[in-house]
């Protein structure tokens, strides 16, 4: 090689890392696939950076590898009916998960010496988030849209951007040096939050509560008093009820809470499954029927698909229910086309980086003005969100789901093990 080439590498190398790490979420909900721009680029500089950390036998940091086997146990389950009645599933719902799911890893050998900054981190959860909430008001506002569903479904794109929206909380709470900053931070969790309201979904706003309770609780000294704690606990409740009460009187948020009860009534007096609410427990009895007969290894995308329209013909299950490859539960999901198998699988996918996370945030909970404990906290909240929107939701059964995940907690266990840690940080505002 060039020496002058070989020369200049390496500041290249930190520089589309660092392009990455802000493209990645700034342009998530931005542009269509906008997440695919820095996950694309992570990928390429594992490729990049394979020969040389075999041929030095670079090793791996201890939670960098761990997220490295949850990524590499949840593609072993996703490549689990890739033939399916003798034909290879090639789309996203197959073959072509796995072969993301393998970028993952490869993108992690782009990182072994942690994220060179993590400055562009934070500015790309701002921008993200200010993104979401500039997409919301045009086809809200403009568009006249009952929904905002950005790039994707309304769905998604309201999870993503309360997600967005809490990222930016934590970094603007603890890692801003100017009003500048801090005025862009809090313009970003506010633009988030709005695209999670102009969402219209309720599966976000569900879990939002508990993400407060999160940050307030866990954002706290490591050897506080005991009364310290209680008091710092019983702000965080009552700021999560008065959330829940203040957003109960918000007319969009009015129309879906009131919505939602009058789909539980219909579906406990009639069976009435064409609503939001009466489809998904129609697909939860049915999913969870159909995995007690194969309990193991589940029936695959394919065969769902086909018994889920047996099952309508017979009349054993409402029509509505034919309209989606899902069964609106992240957990009945993996049970029903992947058995205890993919369920172990999802297991791990969950456990191990928010154990990973946990322990970081108890050694760190001393210097909270630190990128460890941002970067941990922002992992935690990734990790219970995903939980939470789960629940109504098969977040893993659409792209960006899968990449969101993915990438944003590859970067957050990055930025555990970046040298940017050590290093002394800016002085936040104090401000919840």
């Amino acid at each position: 090689m060039n020496p002058a080439i070989a020369a200049a590498w390496p500041r290249c190398k930190l520089l589309a890392l660092q392009c990455a790490a802000l493209l990645l979420p700034a342009l998530s909900l931005l542009v269509p696939t906008g997440y695919s721009w820095g996950a694309a680029m992570l990928a390429v500089l594992g490729l990049i950076a394979l020969p040389g950390a075999v041929r030095h036998r670079t090793p791996w940091p201890v939670d960098l590898k761990r997220w490295a086997i949850a990524v590499a146990a949840m593609g072993a389950a996703w490549a689990m009916h890739t033939v399916d009645g003798g034909q290879i599933i090639w789309n996203s719902l197959g073959l072509d998960r796995t072969i993301k799911y393998s970028l993952a890893v490869l993108a992690a050998v782009a990182l072994l010496g942690g994220l060179p900054a993590t400055w562009p981190l934070r500015w790309g959860c701002w921008l993200g988030a200010c993104g979401a909430g500039l997409i919301a008001m045009w086809q809200w506002y403009y568009l006249g849209m009952a929904r905002a569903e950005g790039h994707t479904n309304a769905i998604q794109f309201g999870n993503i951007a309360l997600l967005l929206a809490f990222w930016s909380w934590v970094w603007v709470r603890r890692m801003v040096a100017t009003r500048l900053e801090q005025s862009v931070g809090w313009l970003a969790v506010m633009a988030g939050s709005f695209g999670s309201l102009a969402s219209g979904s309720r599966g976000g706003w569900i879990v939002a509560p508990l993400l407060v309770l999160l940050v307030l609780y866990l954002d706290r000294p490591r050897h506080a008093a005991a009364s310290h704690i209680a008091r710092r606990t019983l702000k965080a409740l009552a700021l999560g009820v008065l959330v829940c009460v203040a957003l109960a009187f918000v007319p969009p948020v009015q129309d879906r809470l009131v919505a939602g009860v009058l789909d539980v009534k219909a579906w406990r007096s009639s069976g009435e499954a064409d609503s939001s609410i009466g489809q998904r427990l129609a697909h939860w009895k049915l999913a969870w029927g159909m995995a007690l007969e194969r309990p193991v290894l589940g029936w695959g995308q394919q065969t769902y698909q086909a018994r889920k329209q047996e099952a309508v013909t017979r009349h054993e299950a409402p029509p509505v229910v034919a309209y989606f490859n899902h069964a609106h539960n992240e957990w009945m999901d993996m049970f029903v086309k992947r058995g205890v198998l993919g369920v172990l699988g999802l297991c791990l996918f969950f456990a191990i980086p928010l154990n990973v996370y946990w322990r970081h945030l108890k050694q760190s909970a001393g210097a909270r003005d630190s990128v460890q404990h941002v970067a941990a906290l922002c992992g935690v909240l990734t990790v219970v969100g995903y939980l939470g929107f789960g629940m109504t939701q098969v977040m893993f059964a659409h792209n960006n789901g899968n990449m969101m995940y993915l990438f944003m907690n590859l970067l957050w266990v990055a930025a555990l093990a970046s040298p940017a840690v050590s290093h002394a940080q800016p002085q936040a505002a104090r401000s919840a």
